[in-house]
Order: structure tokens, then C-alpha cells, then sequence
């Protein structure tokens, strides 16, 4: 059996785990996708590893594959660390794979990350060449890092069905590593609709990296606002974008279950 925890963060969910409950020779790429299958295991888009000294946040996505980091999942994996006893301070540094991430707990129970500065290199995301302002089929892509790779597209309807012309982008032979693909409508310079298609998981009902890209995107090339409340389809985040063009989100984080996995 293995003990776990669900969260949700504005309906991205995540299973964590604490790395002392787990066998570290069962972790593999199908053992992950096991248990985030909706169907026969708990049902996630994602399956976080807590270690501690130092704090690190262990990211899989839905099929298994890592990723550098989640910006929902951040948030969660915080809310756990408060949950768990493991962080009593109103500000903390979680290390994952895009680096150190500075997370402040908020008066109202929400989080407030750092995300840190976007990397508009092309070799962050594995391209040859940048994608932006880029005209794939009268779409116009824009492609940077921000903590894992993002693709914003601006559309009339965030909220329209995504996940065909979502797959086709994402793997896309313009991504070698894929991409995540965000498509996002601008409701006025303050307030944005966005909805994610997810590499290693699909269309999900939020994405806090995704969010954070598309704000900079909106904000560097639309004319939006440098603070910009991101609606999706279960919850919202606010981000803003400080003068050192550093990005920040606030948001929350919901615990959903806690129980135990019973292992095939």
C-alpha cells in the first residue's frame, strides 16, 4: 500500500507522496502512469515527490515523463509541507529542476511564487531557431521558457475545443522536446482566459506555468497590464510582472483526499 495525498490547485490535481513512503525502486515511468490513470489508479494530471534537506519538489507528469517544474503544482506541493509539518515559516525555497523557487505564504492561505525571470533563448527549448510572432497554419506562436517550455497562442475563445489543434502543436516537429501550448483570450488589459493543453497529459483545467507565460506574452506584446487576473475553467490565479520583469503568481491550493494506494 502507499500512502498518498490528493490536491488540486484552480483543478490541475496532483497525487504527493513523502519520498520516505515510497519504494525508490519501483519509480519508473508506467508505475506513475499507473497510478494517475483515472480509471484503475487515484487520477491525476501530475504525481509529486516531497524530499526534504534540501526541500525539493519531484515533478512527473500524467504519463510519467518528468518535467522541470509545475507552477499548480508548486503550490500544492506547499500546501502539503504545511499539512505535513514539514515547514512552519511564512517563506521557504523549494529546489526542482528549473532552479530555486522562493514560495510566501499569504494572509488569505494562498501562495505567492517567484517564478523568476522568462527565458526567451531558443536552446532553452530545444530550438534551432526562436518561435515568435511565428505563422503556423494563421496561427501566430509564441515560444519561451518559463520553468518548462510554453507556446502561447492568442485565440477568440480560450475556452473552445483545443485538444486537436493543442496535439498537433505540441508535437509538432517545430518542438523537438514538445511543447506546452497555451491558448489565450484577451478579455481586456487586466484580465485574460487561458486554457492549457499539457505535454505528457493532455488538455487539462488549469496549468501555473502556462498562465505565467501567457500573462508575459500579453503584457511584452498586447498591451496588457503588467498585474493581469488569469481566468480558467475552475479557478483563477493573479500574476504580475515586476519591474526587473520578474513573474509572480498567487493563487490557491486545495487538499482533495488522503488515503492509500493499494498496489497491483
Amino acid at each position: 500500500m502507499l500512502p498518498y495525498t490528493k490536491y488540486h490547485g484552480c483543478g490541475n490535481d496532483f497525487v504527493i507522496v513523502h519520498e520516505s513512503w515510497i519504494d525508490q525502486n519501483k519509480i519508473d515511468a508506467s508505475w506513475i502512469e499507473a497510478i494517475c490513470d483515472r480509471h484503475t489508479g487515484i487520477g491525476a494530471d501530475g504525481f509529486i515527490i516531497v524530499k526534504e534537506h534540501p526541500l525539493e519538489m519531484i515533478y512527473y507528469n500524467q504519463d510519467g515523463s518528468r518535467a522541470p517544474m509545475c507552477g499548480n503544482g508548486i503550490r500544492c506541493f506547499s500546501q502539503f509541507c504545511l499539512d505535513e509539518h514539514i515547514i512552519d515559516t511564512p517563506s521557504f525555497s523549494v529546489q526542482t529542476l528549473a532552479g530555486e523557487k522562493v514560495v510566501y505564504v499569504q494572509d488569505d492561505g494562498r501562495f505567492q511564487v517567484d517564478l523568476g525571470l522568462p527565458d526567451l533563448e531558443p536552446a532553452k527549448c530545444a530550438l534551432k531557431a526562436p518561435i515568435w510572432n511565428y505563422d503556423y497554419k494563421g496561427l501566430r506562436l509564441y515560444t519561451l521558457f518559463m520553468s518548462t517550455i510554453h507556446t502561447v497562442v492568442f485565440v477568440d475563445d480560450a475556452f473552445m475545443d483545443i485538444e486537436k489543434i493543442g496535439q498537433e502543436i505540441c508535437e509538432s516537429s517545430l518542438f523537438p522536446e514538445q511543447t506546452n501550448v497555451n491558448f489565450v483570450q484577451i478579455v481586456d488589459d487586466r484580465h485574460l482566459r487561458v486554457q492549457t493543453y499539457e505535454r505528457g497529459c493532455g488538455v487539462t483545467l488549469a496549468c501555473g506555468t502556462g498562465v505565467c507565460a501567457s500573462a508575459y506574452v500579453a503584457y511584452q506584446e498586447k498591451g496588457c497590464q503588467n498585474k493581469l487576473n488569469v481566468t480558467m475553467k475552475k479557478g483563477s490565479l493573479d500574476i504580475e510582472i515586476d519591474e526587473n520583469g520578474r513573474v509572480w503568481m498567487r493563487g490557491p491550493a486545495v487538499k482533495i483526499a488522503k488515503g492509500e494506494y493499494y498496489e497491483s
